[in-house]
């Protein structure tokens, strides 16, 4: 569900305030600068050439694929990603990604 989420969280940011700023350029109207949280970089997380759901497939099909060799390689591939989070109370098939609705 959160994935699904921060897809439609990127389709409102793009849609609505990109959108509204182009709009104000193109018509010359005043625009103070106006900041959005974006997410790609959690969507390239999840859904990049190299992310989890990649990692995943491929750890799929390996014929001894399993969870806890998915969650090495990810956190190995994702140890300086701020949206990667791997805590020291997680188990060993455990980890977290920070978007914007919280952990």
């Amino acid at each position: 569900i959160n994935y699904a989420n921060e897809k439609l969280q990127q389709k409102f940011t793009l849609d609505i305030f990109r959108s509204v700023q182009e709009e104000y350029e193109f018509e010359g109207i005043a625009l103070g600068e106006v900041t959005f949280a974006d997410n790609v970089e959690v969507l390239n997380l999840v859904e990049g050439r190299m992310g989890l759901i990649s990692v995943l497939n491929e750890e799929c099909v390996r014929p001894r694929g399993n969870d806890s060799s998915f969650v090495s390689k990810v956190n190995t591939m994702n140890k300086d990603s701020e949206y990667f989070v791997r805590d020291k109370f997680y188990r060993d098939c455990e980890f977290g990604i920070n978007h914007y609705a919280g952990l």
